[in-house]
């Protein structure tokens, strides 16, 4: 590329009327003298610079030669992305020194010198964490490796590596294996003194069973040396949680070979070790790579071959922690026959150490939020079904007396199949039916699927559902009035936040860390007859749309092979036949079955209130939010919904106009009859926000629906390109933590973007806004069944 040609470029990039002209030629003559290829990636960071940071690029246009002396032109993006980074943590001065120290401070680090911190990772590697819990887990540093059940915790940096992909991937595996924790229920035995194993252990080792420790605290201490069984205990873990992980995540397992082989070099030799430690090391090095440890002919060839081959059936599916109780006892026993005493030093480095205490207070702290949710749950409910608002006089009566059952009064929720009078329920299996009705003096209430899920985890949880939960339930049902009128909207509730977003660079293939505020506010309801006005006008397609969504209450699927049905199953009965006339056995599983499942799902509606929906736009969508709700009522799906706007990276709004579990009342009618046309239109916070809200619902389908008149924009450079592909980033973000977005636009551009935000069939455009409130109800039908 010749200096003309080169000029002409440059100057397309950047405005040269902040330049001088001899400037310009400087930066030419220096470029004019690298090959092709480097030219064309220097004009390429160039235009990744530029709109960031105009006097930043300047200096890297000064500091480039420098760059590329040390640096192969491949690596300039990576050296540009840490520059941005720098300068948006901590300003243009400090880029400056780490764009002009290229070998001190951008080398190092991806040669591995420095690592690869948690800071770094963290931005990939939550979302991928949270997409495979489906739930909402953290990260954060700790000098080991281990879980809360709520927060996964890894070191602050890791250096195994010379390069950041494998120092990377090392924090992926540690993360999964983590999950792999929580997902196979390493943390939720529950042992008490009936059970055979603790019996035949309390008997062996003369020990007493502790019901204060938690699980599995209170397993070692049944032990002569705990530390021994808990370390036993990890390493059968161990081999249970990566079989797991290789029939789960076989790409992420058959990646991470090198960095199992690394972690294995970075164990112990066994010449050092003697007895219980020099064994157990053996089979840390056995675990990690599936092969015998260098000296393995130098350590208890008995005892090691035992050892292993009570850990070789843990690669099963469907092993499960009580297995591993079970093995673990056996390995204690192996373990006696050793001589010496046991001096653990080096815990696995895969595994961590398991946190018993951590696991219980984070369980402790939800059991009391789920106390706290089904008391005020179950009390509005009662309030509801028996239509009883105490007046005033007597609210201040029952705060200071709660509520007690009466001695023949049962109050219990029950399951369909296990209707009685006791006061207090057994624990009940993984496979028992969640609880449904509740009985008060005889009397049963069918109660909704929320309440019965959260009323099976405290069944699950404490073995019982307690008396205490259902009297408090009733003394809140007298003293709130259930349905009555909110806070006066002239006060307001406060915004909330502000919260902090990323927001994708696709010029650099990266985020901006903590580039967007977002203020979550709650919209004030207004006095207006809007709502009543969309029933009279839709009166007669309402009706229609009501039957429809009462006709979807229940999902019908057809189940084969089964022993009982409803039809025979030809394809069964067929192989059947072959089988006799084969000779062999044939099977009794001939019937179809119709199953009826009932629904669990989650909706967000993420209306577009930005100034372009002024007019019939705006009245549109507050007309189809008007039919979607109605229509919802009869279905009992949970939604929400949430309207944005904003102006600039600084003030990106996200109005509440109802919550996911908030009712359908008065007031979210005058929220959506407040909806108003505001600013501007930039679409990534709120999109990971609400998609951050959906993550953490247990529904089974998690819809996130965009209503939007327009592409997105904002007064600053969010425009075009770069507005685009920040919102399909935080599209692909909300996929992977399995939420599913689909846009409802009226946009007549739309054909030139969306399908490239949403992927092709993510998306429906509405060419006459008139239609748009008769054709959502439609949509969500449709997307639901």
């Amino acid at each position: 590329m010749g200096p003309s040609e080169l000029t002409a470029r440059l100057a397309a990039l950047i405005e040269v009327d902040a330049l001088n002209y001899w400037e310009i030629e400087d930066y030419v003559e220096q470029l004019a003298t690298q090959p092709p290829e480097v030219q064309e990636e220097v004009l390429r960071q160039v235009g990744v610079i530029w709109p960031v940071s105009q006097a930043l690029c300047l200096d890297f246009l000064d500091q480039v030669q420098r760059g590329l002396s040390c640096l192969p032109h491949s690596r300039l993006g990576e050296w540009v992305n840490a520059t941005l980074d720098v300068y948006e943590k901590d300003g243009l001065k400090q880029a400056q020194r780490f764009l002009a120290e290229v070998e001190s401070n951008f080398l190092c680090q991806i040669r591995g010198e420095n690592g690869v911190s948690l800071a770094q990772a963290g931005g990939r590697l939550l979302p991928y964490l949270r997409g495979l819990a489906g739930r909402a887990l953290d990260l954060a540093t700790a000098p080991i490796t281990y879980t809360d059940s709520q927060t996964i915790f890894l070191p602050p940096e890791i250096t195994l590596f010379k390069e950041q992909r494998e120092n990377f991937l090392t924090y992926k595996l540690l993360a999964s294996w983590q999950w792999g924790l929580l997902a196979a229920g390493t943390f939720s035995a529950h042992l008490s003194p009936e059970q055979t194993l603790i019996q035949e252990l309390m008997a062996r080792h003369g020990r007493r069973f502790s019901s204060e420790q938690p699980f599995p605290a209170n397993f070692y201490h049944l032990f002569p040396d705990p530390e021994l069984a808990g370390d036993l205990f990890l390493l059968v873990e161990t081999v249970r949680i990566t079989s797991l992980l290789r029939r789960e995540l076989p790409g992420l397992m058959r990646d991470s070979a090198p960095v199992l082989a690394e972690l294995r070099r970075q164990r112990p030799t066994l010449s050092g070790l003697e007895g219980k430690a020099r064994l157990l090391e053996a089979l840390n090095h056995w675990v990690l790579t599936a092969a015998l440890p260098e000296s393995e002919a130098e350590t208890s060839a008995k005892f090691y071959t035992q050892a292993v081959e009570l850990l070789l059936p843990l690669a099963d599916a469907g092993k499960t922690v009580a297995e591993s109780l079970g093995l673990t006892a056996q390995l204690y026993r192996l373990f006696e026959q050793l001589p010496g005493e046991y001096r653990p030093e080096h815990p696995p480095l895969l595994g961590g150490r398991l946190q018993p205490w951590a696991v219980a207070a984070v369980r402790l702290h939800r059991r009391e939020e789920s106390r706290q949710q089904f008391i005020k749950a179950l009390g509005a409910m009662l309030a509801l079904e028996t239509g009883e608002h105490p007046p005033p006089e007597q609210h201040a009566a029952r705060r200071q007396k709660p509520t007690a059952l009466p001695d023949d009064a049962a109050a219990a929720l029950l399951p369909l199949s296990a209707k009685g009078d006791e006061g207090e329920q057994p624990l009940s299996p993984p496979q028992a039916e969640e609880p449904e009705y509740i009985t008060i003096g005889g009397r049963e209430i069918k109660i909704p699927e929320s309440l019965r899920e959260l009323a099976s985890e405290i069944r699950q949880d404490l073995g019982r559902l307690p008396n205490r939960y259902i009297s408090a339930a009733l003394d809140q049902a007298g003293r709130n009035a259930v349905g009555g009128p909110g806070p006066d909207p002239e006060e307001g509730p406060e915004a909330t936040g502000p919260l902090l977003y990323d927001e994708w660079d696709y010029r650099r293939g990266g985020f901006r860390k903590n580039w967007c505020t977002l203020l979550e506010k709650q919209l004030l309801p207004v006095s207006s007859p809007f709502v009543e006005n969309t029933l009279e006008k839709y009166q007669g397609q309402l009706r229609l749309l009501k039957r429809q969504f009462e006709m979807m209450r229940l999902q019908q699927r057809f189940v084969r092979r089964q022993k009982e049905g409803d039809e025979i199953d030809l394809d069964a009965a067929t192989e059947a036949l072959l089988d006799i006339r084969a000779g062999y056995p044939a099977s009794e599983n001939l019937f179809v079955r119709l199953n009826r499942d009932e629904r669990n799902i989650a909706a967000i509606f993420l209306v577009d209130m930005s100034y372009s929906t002024e007019g019939w736009v705006g009245t549109a969508l507050k007309e189809a939010l008007v039919l979607m709700c109605e229509s919802l009522q009869v279905l009992g799906d949970r939604y929400a919904i949430y309207g944005f706007s904003g102006m600039r990276r600084t003030r990106a709004e996200l109005y509440q106009i109802k919550h996911l579990e908030e009712r359908y009342d008065r007031e979210v009618k005058g929220r959506i009859s407040a909806i108003i046309p505001k600013d501007y239109t930039r679409m990534g916070p709120p999109i990971r926000h609400v998609s951050r809200i959906l993550a953490a619902s247990e529904a089974k389908i998690r819809l996130l629906i965009t209503l939007s008149d327009g592409k997105p924009e904002d007064y600053d450079d969010y425009k075009g390109e770069y507005a685009i592909e920040d919102t399909r980033h935080a599209l692909i973000e909300a996929k992977a933590a399995g939420i599913h977005p689909f846009c409802i636009t009226i946009d007549r551009e739309a054909q030139e973007y969306i399908p490239h935000m949403y992927g092709a069939v993510n998306y429906i455009f509405i060419n006459d806004v008139k239609r748009l409130p008769l054709r959502m109800p439609e949509i969500y039908r449709s997307l639901t069944t």
